[in-house]
């Protein structure tokens, strides 16, 4: 009894500490790869990119988590989250500095694979830290605060870089070497106050980890429906505001002058709006379970509000749309609980439920780009092809109408046996 108490007592005085420094280290690396869109004009005059190598080089970060993210996951999730994360911000921060060096578009393509790939190697450690020192309802939590950390980090990375960039002479490489630096920080700090925690609970899940056909991790989450359906929202979502991060500062720029100080704080009041109302959106569907129509609602909210962005220069309007678009946001921390509460989930297939869930985000955030560059090449144009790609923000109401009403708030389970077949 002394034992649990201790336990306990470690895990209320500590768990926000661990917990915060992580997200904030996760948030961090989106924060660098969404920046791309701010640097992109200097890096397409400095390498002379074609609007199709602009696309690959903006969803690049987000290939190798398209194929690698479940396989890794299956891998990573043997490990302990404090080691994971250690290995994997060491090995970032090398990838962030090979972009800042780079001379050429190969190498910098090839850095921003790389980072993506060290990026989702390091979810396994969310799922496993979020069950080490967090109880079951505080699931929803977690996800909104990390959705808030999002919006600041991210939203703040994207007021501050066209700042930074023009305070080094528009130096791209200079400021991707200012972000290896803050990697580097990140890197020690993880290292001196990161932990893991095993408890009672943790042992018993160990234990039962150790069985000798693994494949039925994988194949054992790939099978929940809802897992699919929440996947297929977030793709569609995340295309959408991939396309617009990477290439609504050009369009702005190019049609109606508008500096990229003004597109990026745009952006990044749709993010750090997001961030805030996940907040409330939470909330809201613990108190009233109306997940499903809050769902079915964002989804069209968030297509409407990236077509009037797509057709307006006016400052004052694109401020009000990107205010409406984040709130919209809001979504994610709903929709980002769903591997958690899936029936008889078992503790790695939590993290693999995960892994898949990043899969598709990371799919949609690497078409998304891809997707508008060479649409720009075929319907004549930056804007059109915005436009297009701004619908796919509906399949986020359709994964509304399709997941159960209770989704959200199913007790997490215990840890029980891995599946063998």
């Amino acid at each position: 009894m002394a034992e649990i108490i201790e336990e306990r007592e470690q895990a209320s005085s500590y768990r926000w500490v661990v917990m915060g420094l992580w997200i904030f280290c996760s948030v961090s690396s989106f924060m660098v790869v969404s920046t791309l869109g701010i640097m992109l004009p200097a890096i397409s005059t400095d390498l002379s990119l074609s609007p199709g190598q602009q696309g690959m080089l903006a969803s690049s970060a987000f290939w190798g988590n398209f194929a690698l993210a479940i396989p890794l996951s299956w891998w990573t999730s043997r490990y302990g989250p404090k080691t994971l994360t250690t290995v994997t911000l060491v090995l970032g921060t090398g990838f962030l500095f090979l972009q800042g060096f780079a001379s050429t578009f190969l190498v910098l393509l090839a850095g921003r694979v790389a980072f993506g790939i060290v990026v989702i190697a390091r979810q396994p450690a969310r799922a496993i830290l979020t069950q080490q020192w967090f109880h079951p309802r505080e699931v929803v939590l977690v996800n909104s605060i990390s959705n808030a950390l999002f919006g600041l980090v991210v939203g703040g990375g994207l007021v501050a870089s066209p700042f930074i960039l023009a305070s080094l002479g528009d130096d791209w490489k200079a400021t991707l070497q200012s972000f290896g630096g803050l990697f580097v920080v990140l890197s020690i700090l993880w290292m001196a106050l990161g932990r893991n925690r095993t408890d009672s609970r943790q042992r018993a899940a160990q234990v039962s980890q150790e069985e000798p056909n693994e494949t039925g991790v994988v194949w054992g989450t790939l099978r929940y429906r809802d897992l699919w359906v929440g996947g297929l929202g977030f793709l569609g979502a995340t295309l959408g505001w991939s396309a617009f991060l990477s290439f609504f500062p050009t369009l702005m720029l190019e049609e109606y002058g508008l500096s990229l100080a003004w597109s990026g704080a745009m952006m990044a009041v749709t993010i750090l709006v997001g961030g805030i109302a996940g907040l409330g959106f939470s909330y809201a569907v613990m108190v009233t379970d109306r997940g499903k129509e809050i769902l079915q609602i964002l989804g069209v909210v968030m297509a409407a509000t990236y077509v009037g962005m797509a057709l307006t220069g006016s400052i004052p309007l694109l401020m009000v749309l990107s205010l409406v678009n984040g709130i919209a946001w809001g979504f994610w921390p709903i929709l980002y609980t769903v591997p958690f509460h899936l029936p008889a989930i078992r503790p790695r297939q939590v993290a693999v439920g995960l892994a898949f869930t990043t899969m598709m985000t990371s799919a949609g955030i690497a078409l998304g780009p891809l997707i508008t560059g060479f649409l720009q090449d075929g319907v004549g144009g930056l804007r059109p092809a915005l436009i297009i790609v701004s619908f796919t923000g509906l399949s986020l109401t359709a994964a509304g109408a399709i997941l159960p009403r209770r989704f959200t708030d199913q007790p997490l389970p215990q840890p029980a046996a891995e599946p063998t077949g």
